[in-house]
């Protein structure tokens, strides 16, 4: 069994249902309601412990109902969450989402306690990390924090896997440090470019890549959505990966699903191949209902997902 150290954001997600985005100073007539556990952070431990692996959270949330609901989930599922900090004095963090017909979705996040993660509370995590096969990081929390768990996690032997989004800017001595860098398209433009919401040509996707390896990065997998992604290895020659065809409910938490898909398999030693497969299955899953931590798959069902294709191809 892997084990992965998870540090990152626990967000309490309220999603509402519309038939679109609303225009600037409009009212519109939405959907259903739904609240639902979220935060890059607790979606990737859910995740991770779902498809096998054991599981360690390091986090922060306020002392509050979304807190508590949020802890609860994640135990449920088997997640260790001793090393959460839950704050009397500042709410946990929420994230308010418009969900489209399409299953697309926008986001507003108010960070409440996630801004407390610092590097006191990652620092007193040490023993975990050392005993930990990979440390998983989101920027979701303070930029710095990111970088400084991330040299701890590197100083401690772990496998470090940074889901570079929302896009932040790091600190130039932590690009080293990060054995996998997982973005889409957006985020790989922002990081080379500073430009946010822009999406490169397919011939730039490569030269920015290349680029992010030269600060230090060993591997960049940039994720496509739909269209799958590509890998861009250690001394190797870059390769795709394909998406899976579902009937697409909500993608929240699918980038996710994904990242804790390619940590587990992975550190478990699949091939790089066979664990970009797996990671996008688990993606693919993930969009097939409504809701972050309702969403994440099962090992057994990925499983089941992967056999399935399998035979078709045969």
């Amino acid at each position: 069994m892997a084990s992965i150290t998870v540090v990152g954001s626990l967000n309490m997600d309220l999603v509402i249902r519309a038939p679109r985005r609303a225009f600037q100073g409009e009212t519109l007539i939405g959907g259903t309601f739904g609240m639902t556990g979220g935060g890059k952070g607790s979606n990737q431990a859910l995740a991770a412990a779902r498809l096998g692996a054991a599981s360690f959270m390091i986090g922060s949330a306020g002392d509050d109902d979304f807190g508590l609901r949020l802890k609860n989930v994640l135990e449920d599922s088997g997640v260790d969450c001793a090393n959460i900090t839950f704050h009397d004095d500042i709410s946990t963090g929420v994230a308010v989402i418009t969900l489209t017909e399409d299953g697309d979705s926008s986001i507003i996040l108010s960070q409440g306690a996630n801004s407390r993660l610092d590097f006191v509370a990652v620092e007193k995590c040490e023993e975990i990390f050392k005993s930990s096969d990979a440390a998983l990081f989101q920027m979701e929390i303070p930029p710095e924090t990111v970088a400084a768990g991330l040299r701890l996690a590197k100083q401690c032997g772990c496998k470090t896997f940074l889901s570079a989004e929302p896009p932040f800017s790091l600190p130039s001595d932590a690009w080293n440090c990060i054995d996998y860098m997982i973005l889409n398209e957006k985020a790989l433009n922002f990081y080379i470019s500073g430009h946010r919401n822009e999406s490169p040509s397919r011939e730039k996707i490569n030269e920015m890549a290349d680029l992010i390896k030269t600060r230090g990065v060993h591997n960049v997998v940039v994720t496509q959505s739909a269209e799958g992604g590509i890998v861009f290895a250690h001394n190797r020659k870059p390769f795709r990966f394909e998406p899976f065809a579902v009937r697409v409910v909500d993608t929240t938490g699918a980038r996710d699903a994904f990242c804790a898909g390619l940590c587990v398999a992975l550190s478990e030693g699949m091939k790089f191949e066979d664990a970009a497969r797996f990671a996008s299955a688990a993606g693919a899953l993930a969009c097939t209902k409504i809701g972050a931590h309702p969403s994440l798959p099962w090992r057994q069902d990925v499983e089941n997902l992967l056999k399935e294709v399998d035979n078709e191809d045969f």
